[in-house]
C-alpha cells in the first residue's frame, strides 16, 4: 500500500489540529518521510518536505491558515 496525497493532507490536517506548533508539525512531516519511505513517491517526499523544512526558519514557515490551505489543496489534487 501506498502512502497517499490524501491520507497526507488528512494526517496534516489532524496535526494542525492538536495544536499549531510549526516544530511540532515540521518533526511529523519529518517523521513521515523516514517511518514511510518504501511508500511514498518521489512527488510526494518533495510535497512532505515543503512541510518538514518549516523548522529551518521564518522563510519557510506557513501560518496555521496557510497550513491547512495546502492540506486542502493537497487533497483537492488527490
Amino acid at each position: 500500500m501506498s502512502y497517499s496525497k490524501k491520507k497526507f493532507a488528512l494526517d496534516l490536517r489532524q496535526q494542525v489540529e492538536k495544536g499549531f506548533n510549526i516544530s511540532k508539525i515540521a518533526q511529523w512531516a519529518y517523521e513521515i518521510t523516514i517511518d514511510k519511505h518504501r511508500e511514498i513517491s518521489p512527488e510526494l517526499y518533495k510535497t512532505i518536505q515543503v512541510v518538514a523544512v518549516m523548522d529551518g526558519g521564518p522563510e519557510f514557515e506557513f501560518s496555521e491558515e496557510e497550513l491547512l490551505q495546502f492540506a486542502n489543496e493537497l487533497e483537492l489534487e488527490s
